[in-house]
């Protein structure tokens, strides 16, 4: 054989070699935009984006007297999942005109919070707002302060749905929920999901 040959030959080897290579990795969570929403199982996230090494984290947090935001970006070149937790006011109507894309009869409900339900690529949780002490709750002027959270999943994640993806989101959904809570002081007996909620019809 040629050397010629022998060229090409090793030039498409290594350009399928690239084509098939298994790029995805194990995350700690200490990679992920906030450790301690991770800290107890990082899985439902690797399950949703199969991280690789294009995989980044963000975390900001946005706070007033009289608001808060929390937003928890996770993403790869080919899915993404935001979470967000924000301090609003009004009622629980209100919040549940806020998620039109709700389809009914697609949706499961989880026991976390005051509502919690999932859909689609969608898991969100709604609480009243119940400070332990003045101040410390973000919740000035507010007369019915509540947390909503919210977890959506792009891009390749959870594509097709199953039951499995669905109890990931609401998990992502219910440890969200747990930092809110730590954050605003909303509630001073939570306790955070030792695992995935239980979803029913």
């Amino acid at each position: 054989m040629s050397a010629g040959a022998l060229v090409v030959m090793g030039v498409g080897w290594g350009v399928w070699a690239t084509a098939f290579k298994d790029d995805t990795r194990e995350l700690r969570a200490s990679e992920t935009c906030n450790e301690g929403i991770f800290s107890a199982n990082v899985e439902p996230l690797e399950r949703l984006i199969s991280p690789d090494s294009s995989f980044t984290s963000d975390w900001s947090r946005e706070a007033t007297d009289s608001s808060l935001l929390l937003t928890c970006v996770n993403s790869t070149d080919d899915a993404s999942v935001t979470m967000t937790a924000e301090l609003k006011d009004g009622s629980i109507d209100e919040w549940r005109s806020q998620l039109k894309t709700v389809d009914n009869a697609d949706a499961s409900h989880f026991d976390v919070g005051t509502e919690a339900v999932v859909w689609g690529r969608q898991a969100a949780v709604y609480v009243e707002c119940k400070p332990q002490s003045a101040g410390s709750s973000h919740t000035s002027g507010m007369d019915s302060p509540y947390l909503s959270i919210l977890v959506r999943a792009g891009g390749s994640a959870a594509e097709e749905k199953t039951d499995k993806q669905q109890q990931d989101l609401a998990h992502l959904a219910s440890r969200m929920f747990f930092e809110a809570q730590l954050q605003t002081g909303c509630r001073e007996d939570f306790v955070a999901p030792s695992g995935p909620p239980r979803l029913a019809k």
